[in-house]
Order: structure tokens, then C-alpha cells, then sequence
């Protein structure tokens, strides 16, 4: 255990991936933890561990530059999703140099950088490795993570700052939030498509073997500047990978679409919103409706909106909302059945769905010492027991 005794600092680890690596650092390899904590109502999960935890933001280079003080090894996981793409850009670019900054300043042993695969998108068929061309940036996410890489490197290359800098694919597992909880929302509350047969390749990788890659790009020898994809030791098909999802739910929520109407549903969706879509989409929750048409002065708004409308018009609100003539209230069953949405794609997700890349993790056996030790089977068996435990399955 070369950690063993170090002073780690870990940003991100109220996340899955950062969570998951303190529990290892602290469990497995003996390490002394400190934690940048945003917000330490999230910590609940890092509580029980002798670990230091110190508040403060990326974005604050005071802050960063405490939390990196004293520390042998420094594990960037942290990324913001809950701010705009301003903000996400600023947290993301701004905190990942305040970080190598102070990492340079405190003469940090090696620094562990947390990218993803989606730098290399938009993807092509065939396989991708860690010299496969950059198009265009299909979204902001993408172009904060190409930037942030940029800026290790040049730290790397310019001032000396040891890094490894660390892509997994798509992230399943214990408390992954879109790989996992928020596709188990998806297929528990509505219906997901998957484009012509779900024959694309899912490059899917079990949380474990990431956070295993993360502590070899800390340890091993002869790998700093490098950069590593991880994923699992073969992609899966789209198909395979929601159906083991599915067995986990006990639920079947999957419908196969062509590509044209797939499509279609998607271009239909990012047109202007009506504004009161919302509300019309929550009172179709089997829970919220049976108590909204009981009420006395939900009927008499659902009259009055009738006679200002057409018969056109009023049948399609029916159906939108899943009236009856007489708002009488449906069974919750009568209702689930009837109510579910269909969770559409954004454009990234269906070039995914589409492509058959095949991400290889050639370099990372070689040169990391990576082998991944979970397949779909095993990686999902687990994930099942986390979601029966989280009451989400």
C-alpha cells in the first residue's frame, strides 16, 4: 500500500466517484484523507471515517490552496452540475487551475485529474484510444473538460506539476447519479427508447475499477503527463446494458424506435415549451392526480377551461393530463399504466445510442497496471444490492 501514511486530499468526495475513493484510501490503502467539502450537508456518507474534512469552494484560491497544504497526493473528482454553463465553466476551468497552483506552490507528489471520454466526442464507429481525434464540442460539459485537461497539462509541460490525468467511460454503480439513479428514475417513472434495437456499444465501467485506476495513476511509477481511458475490458450493447437495469427494477420500460421517429420526438422536444408543461406533467404522477381532481375547485377550473375550449383542443388536454368527462378519478393503476412519459435523449445521448466506438483500454494495462474486475454480471449484482438498500429498486 504506497498511500499508506499519506497525506491524500480528494476533491469531489461528496460525489460517487470521490466517495467511493475516500472509502478505498481509508479502507484499503491506509491513507491519511482530507476532503474539500462545498457543502457539508452532503458529507453525512464521509462522517464516519477518521478523515479531515475542511469547507470551502474550488472556486476560492485561498481556500484551495489550504485544503492542497501539507498534502503528498491530491485527487481532482470534483466537477459542478448544479450552476449554469457559465458557472459550470467557472468552476470547473478556475478551480482546476487553483489547483495546480497551489499544488506547484506545495510541492505536491502527484496530482490525479478526473476527465471523462466524452473529450473525444463527437464519437465514430470503431475504436477509440487516447489518440483519436477531437471534433467540435456538442455541449459546454465537454468543453469545460477539454479546457480543465489543457490547463493540467500545460502545468505539467510549462512548470513541472506531476499529473495523470484519468477518462473513464460511463460511470454505473453505487450512488451514480446518471448512470445509475437517474436511469432508475427513468425506467421506474416513464418509458425509454432505445434507437434501432439498442445494438450500439454501451462503454460502461463499474465504479470500483475506475477508483482503482484513480489510486494507480497516484502510485505507479513512469506515468506522469500520461493520460488513461478506463472502461471494462469489452463495450455492451445499449440493449444488454438497460435490460440488467430493468432485472434490477423488476420493471420493463424499454421500447425500440427507429431512427427517424426517434428523431422526430427529439427535434418535437426542444421546440419552445408550453408554459404550463410542467404543471401538466406533474399532475399526470399517479399520486398527485386522483388528489387534484378530488378537489372542489380543481373541477371547477377543469369546467370553466372546458367551455373555453374547442372539442379539438379539450380531447387533447384529456389526453395530455388523462382527464374524463367528469374528472371522475382514476385507479392509480389505471393511471401509471396510462401516464407514462417517454424520456427522450438529447442529441449527445443519441449519438451515443447510434455509435458503435469501442473504447480501448490498451495503454492503461500496459503503463497503469489497470485490469478491470467487473464485468456487466458482477458490476450489476452489486449495484441491484445498492438499490434494494437505497429503496430505489
Amino acid at each position: 500500500m504506497m498511500l499508506e501514511g499519506k497525506l491524500v486530499l480528494v476533491t469531489g468526495g461528496t460525489g460517487a466517484i470521490g466517495g467511493r475513493l475516500v472509502e478505498k484510501l481509508v479502507l484499503e490503502q491506509g491513507a491519511r484523507v482530507r476532503v474539500l467539502v462545498r457543502n457539508f450537508m452532503h458529507a453525512s456518507r464521509l462522517a464516519r471515517f477518521p478523515l479531515e474534512m475542511i469547507g470551502g469552494d474550488l472556486a476560492d484560491p485561498a481556500a484551495v490552496n489550504k485544503a492542497v497544504q501539507g498534502c503528498d497526493v491530491v485527487f481532482h473528482c470534483a466537477y459542478d452540475f448544479s450552476g449554469n454553463a457559465v458557472l459550470q465553466r467557472k468552476s470547473g476551468i478556475d478551480g482546476t487551475r487553483y489547483l495546480c497552483e497551489a499544488a506547484l506552490l506545495n510541492n505536491v507528489a502527484r496530482l490525479v485529474h478526473v476527465s471523462t471520454f466524452a473529450v473525444y466526442s463527437p464519437m465514430s464507429s470503431g475504436v477509440l484510444t487516447e489518440e483519436s481525434r477531437r471534433g467540435k464540442a456538442p455541449n459546454s460539459y465537454v468543453s469545460v473538460k477539454r479546457e480543465s485537461e489543457r490547463l493540467v497539462l500545460s502545468h505539467h509541460g510549462k512548470k513541472g506539476l506531476p499529473v495523470v490525468i484519468i477518462q473513464p467511460t460511463l460511470v454505473y454503480g453505487p450512488r451514480s447519479s446518471h448512470w445509475t439513479l437517474g436511469l432508475a428514475q427513468q425506467l421506474k417513472t416513464g418509458v425509454v427508447p432505445l434507437v434501432d434495437g439498442g445494438n450500439g456499444f454501451c462503454n460502461a465501467v463499474y465504479i470500483d475499477d475506475v477508483v482503482d485506476s484513480l489510486i494507480l495513476g497516484a502510485i505507479r511509477p513512469d506515468v506522469i503527463g500520461e493520460t488513461f481511458l478506463i472502461s471494462a475490458a469489452e463495450p455492451i450493447t445499449w440493449k444488454a446494458f438497460y435490460e440488467a437495469l430493468e432485472a434490477a427494477l423488476h420493471v420493463k420500460s424499454t421500447v425500440i424506435m427507429p431512427e427517424d421517429r426517434l428523431r422526430e420526438e427529439v427535434a418535437k422536444s426542444q421546440r419552445k415549451p408550453n408554459p404550463v408543461a410542467p404543471l401538466l406533467q406533474a399532475a399526470r404522477h399517479p399520486e398527485v392526480y386522483p388528489q387534484l381532481v378530488s378537489l372542489p375547485v380543481a373541477r371547477h377550473l377543469l369546467q370553466a377551461l372546458r367551455r373555453g375550449l374547442s372539442d379539438e383542443r379539450w380531447n387533447a388536454l384529456k389526453a395530455s393530463v388523462l382527464m374524463t368527462e367528469d374528472t371522475a378519478v382514476l385507479t392509480a393503476a389505471e393511471v401509471e399504466a396510462k401516464a407514462k412519459p417517454l424520456h427522450l435523449p438529447d442529441k449527445s445521448l443519441l449519438a451515443l445510442y447510434l455509435t458503435k466506438t469501442h473504447v480501448s483500454i490498451s495503454k492503461a494495462r500496459e503503463r497503469l497496471g489497470y485490469q478491470p474486475k467487473f464485468d456487466l454480471e458482477r458490476g450489476m449484482d452489486l449495484t441491484t444490492r445498492f438499490l434494494r438498500w437505497a429503496n430505489v429498486a
